[in-house]
């Protein structure tokens, strides 16, 4: 059995998304909620990416964590990786406009746009 931890992840049009952690803390966003609440044992709702997007990011972050990957490959992978459609390249950059607005807010802040709720009590 593995002992890597996954994360899930629920996009706006309901697709689930299942990451090793390694991968998902490419995101500095993910990472920092990893830090400071239990990811693992819920799903992360993303209500603001479809499933055609959050798999272009999962495609980078899984690309960009690959061991021995030499930096020619990533500038080739990059490359091709761009060439999108103007819609696609057009949610890409409202995505990462929408990252950029919570970059550096605190955890509760994060959690909230998110809607992720802690309400879970040690017993």
């Amino acid at each position: 059995m593995s002992s890597e931890k996954l994360i899930a992840f629920k996009t706006s049009d309901g697709e689930e998304f299942k990451l090793n952690e390694a991968v998902a803390v490419r995101s500095e966003v993910i990472k920092n909620m990893v830090q400071n609440v239990d990811c693992t044992s819920n799903v992360i709702p993303l209500s603001n990416v479809d499933g055609n997007a959050m798999t272009k990011v999962v495609q980078y972050w899984k690309k960009y964590s690959e061991e021995g990957a030499t930096e020619d490959q990533l500038k080739i992978f990059d490359q091709d990786f761009l060439k999108m459609s103007q819609s696609e390249l057009l949610k890409e950059v409202i995505i990462q406009e929408f990252v950029d607005r919570i970059k550096g807010k605190p955890m509760e802040e994060i959690c909230e746009v998110f809607g992720i709720v802690n309400n879970y009590t040690l017993e």
